[in-house]
């Protein structure tokens, strides 16, 4: 299995040698495995455990568990403990919903080149069941994707039973979560009643359910992949000023490329994305009507262009914009957190840049002019070391912030231009790297 995942990091171009990684550690078999496989192949690696406090004793067992594990591998383990469901009654979310965005927003701040999660080829089988069983789209039948910016999925190519005989072979022991046992879930359901009885229909066709279902999933991916592709060419094609499209350019296309491009289209004004609302979309479009997106934003067809129109409502100001020159003192300010920026000099006789600091880490002799501490603005852009592109924060946000929170998001600015945003790190710009003497640290309580 070793040999599988070296082979996975390589073809999914997941990890570098200098990379600094995070495992998100539960004490699970998958996690366990993930750590260990990474530790064997000699990565820079640390975890980080978050207890849900979901079971009573059986979490905190699991907390003992990993910080013994750890302790025992010489990895350092930073430990998170949440009211998840205070926060899913505050917010409304149903229990699985707010652990994971709890979960990913406690990975979002740690100081680390990439995280890995421990998502398996059963994960991704069972998610592509559970999808086809709702009903879903092509994208829904992908199942689990083996990364996402930052994030990678090493395990991806595994299965649970090569997991377990994995940390057999080492001795190796790990905990389980009783509520895996109840068939209370979906997911627990299609994993007890539904995959034994495909796994035993496709030994009976001198066939592997796994491996058939993994060649599928990547055939659909690929197809995934171009026809996003696609109707992003599409939109750009189609786009004639920032608010304008040309109709025919956009009607001319696929239906199947047409409803990805109306889905980007949605999801760039921040209108939440639904069958219902694409349909009304497309009727509307064709039958020349103008139709209400979301409050104060309209899409109409006048004169062969489809227009959007209306105000886009204007993001929240949280904290005033606060501006410092270049220091070396320490800078503390107090918003809705505590805020602390200060200077951290390099020690000389370090040798290598990652032992200490790591991309999302601003080099303090690369910044230009003043400093400004702020809310985001229109037309804020960042390029993250660890994607190699640059995007907008709104559509960084889009990703993983809520939109009732996305106001309250600490940003860092220069002369010229964002050089750090809260949860997401430098900007390459000004990003650490093996020369970088001086760290400007962020810290955010």
């Amino acid at each position: 299995m070793l040999e599988k995942v070296k082979n996975t990091i390589s073809k999914y171009d997941m990890l570098s040698s200098s990379d600094s990684v995070l495992v998100g550690l539960s004490g699970g078999a998958d996690s366990v495995a993930l750590l260990v496989c990474l530790t064997e192949l000699g990565y820079n690696v640390s975890a980080m455990h978050i207890n849900h406090n979901l079971r009573g004793e059986e979490s905190d067992r699991d907390e003992r568990f990993c910080v013994e594990l750890c302790k025992n591998l010489g990895i350092h383990l930073t430990v998170k403990s949440v009211d998840v469901k205070g926060y899913c009654q505050g917010n409304k979310l149903g229990i699985e919903e707010g652990a994971r965005e709890l979960r990913y927003s406690f990975f979002s701040t740690a100081k680390t080149d990439k995280i890995c999660t421990a998502h398996t080829l059963s994960d991704s089988v069972e998610t592509m069941l559970i999808n086809l069983i709702r009903g879903t789209a092509l994208k829904g039948l992908c199942g689990v994707p083996n990364k996402r910016g930052n994030i990678v999925r090493p395990l991806i190519d595994c299965t649970r039973e090569e997991i377990e005989a994995f940390l057999s072979e080492r001795n190796i022991g790990y905990v389980t979560d009783s509520t895996n046992n109840s068939n209370d879930y979906t997911r627990n359901k299609i994993r007890h009643l539904v995959v034994p009885k495909l796994a035993e229909i496709s030994k009976e066709q001198n066939g592997s359910l796994y491996q058939n279902i993994s060649k599928t999933l990547n055939s659909i991916k690929l197809d995934e992949d171009y026809l996003s592709t696609e109707a992003e060419n599409l939109l750009k094609r189609a786009q004639t000023d920032e608010n304008t499209f040309d109709y025919e350019v956009v009607f001319s296309s696929h239906e199947a490329v047409l409803n990805r491009m109306l889905i980007m289209l949605l999801k760039r004004y921040e209108v939440e994305v639904s069958a219902a609302k694409l349909e009304d979309l497309k009727r509307a479009c064709e039958e020349g009507k103008k139709i209400n997106l979301k409050k104060n934003v309209y899409a109409s067809v006048k004169t062969g262009k489809l227009i959007i129109t209306g105000e886009k409502e204007k993001p929240q100001v949280y904290f005033k914009e606060i501006s410092f020159e270049n220091t070396d003192k320490v800078s503390e300010f107090f918003l809705d957190r505590r805020v602390k920026i200060c200077l951290i000099e390099r020690d000389s006789n370090e040798s290598n840049v990652h032992n200490m600091f790591t991309k999302k880490d601003i080099d303090y002799d690369k910044i230009k002019g003043k400093i400004f501490l702020r809310n985001r603005k229109s037309g804020d852009k960042i390029r993250l070391a660890e994607r190699g592109l640059t995007k907008s924060l709104k559509k960084l946000f889009n990703e993983s912030i809520p939109l009732e929170e996305r106001h309250k998001v600490v940003v860092l600015s220069d002369n010229d231009g964002v050089i750090y945003v809260e949860g997401f790190g430098a900007d390459e710009r000004v990003s650490a790297d093996e020369n970088t003497k001086r760290i400007l640290e962020v810290e955010i309580s």
